[in-house]
């Protein structure tokens, strides 16, 4: 074990997260253990002991402080634009912190992660869409923050030495038989030439538009479904 530093600051569950953070940040997550956390914060591991129960309990500590960072709705904002905006920020939010999207998917939410969904169904329920509509809506675009968020992440082909993502894609567009799959040589080249990220926010307006459309004052909800009768034009 490193040895304990002399110089450290006092120890608390705020200081613990943010160290965990980042660690986490610079070696992944799988690098963290309590150990190594202590050793970094200059104390013995039994301390943290006394301001986390378990390495469960940091886990939770280190998703809401990124949660805390994800800045509050603009009250100003009309409600659909507000909902954009915190899930541009959340996705932001995970980018910077690539191993978060997979605490959002294990760890229960702590106070600040509460607020942040407070807040994303305060501004859904400003809307004039119904509860039921409001739920799924909800879900319609967390889930696409963080399914888009870990597909992005988890897409780690295999690279040559010294290789980087653009040759990967390169290579493989060179074995393609454009005879035979001309649409999938066109997807690949599409990613080569373009701002593939901006894909996210094109799917999350789509989501938005669909939902705008659904602002009804007075929707029927069809229990088999969990959402109104649609129009006949979807």
């Amino acid at each position: 074990m490193a040895p304990v530093s002399k110089e450290r600051g006092p120890l608390d569950r705020e200081t613990i997260a943010a160290q965990a953070v980042a660690l986490a940040d610079r070696s992944g997550l799988d690098a963290l253990s309590m150990r190594k956390l202590a050793a970094e914060l200059g104390y013995e591991v039994m301390s943290l002991y006394n301001h986390v129960a378990s390495k469960d309990d940091l886990l939770t500590l280190m998703a809401d402080a990124v949660a805390a960072d994800i800045p509050a709705p603009d009250p100003g904002d009309e409600p659909l634009i507000a909902v954009r905006t915190l899930a541009v920020e959340t996705r932001a939010a995970l980018v910077r912190h690539p191993w978060a999207a997979a605490l959002w998917l294990r760890q229960l939410p702590g106070p600040a992660r509460l607020k942040h969904m407070e807040d994303h169904l305060a501004v859904l329920a400003a809307t004039d869409m119904s509860p039921a509509v409001a739920h799924l809506a909800y879900h319609a675009v967390n889930n696409h923050v963080l399914g888009y968020t870990l597909q992005e992440q988890a897409m780690t082909y295999a690279r040559p030495p010294g290789g980087d993502a653009e040759a990967v894609a390169r290579s493989f567009l060179d074995g393609i038989d454009r005879e035979l799959h001309p649409h999938t040589a066109t997807h690949v080249q599409q990613h080569l030439d373009g701002d593939t990220a901006s894909s996210f926010e094109i799917v999350l307006d789509i989501i938005l538009d669909g939902l705008a459309h659904r602002l009804d004052p007075t929707p029927e909800v069809r229990p088999e479904l969990g959402g109104r009768n649609a129009p006949e034009r979807y």
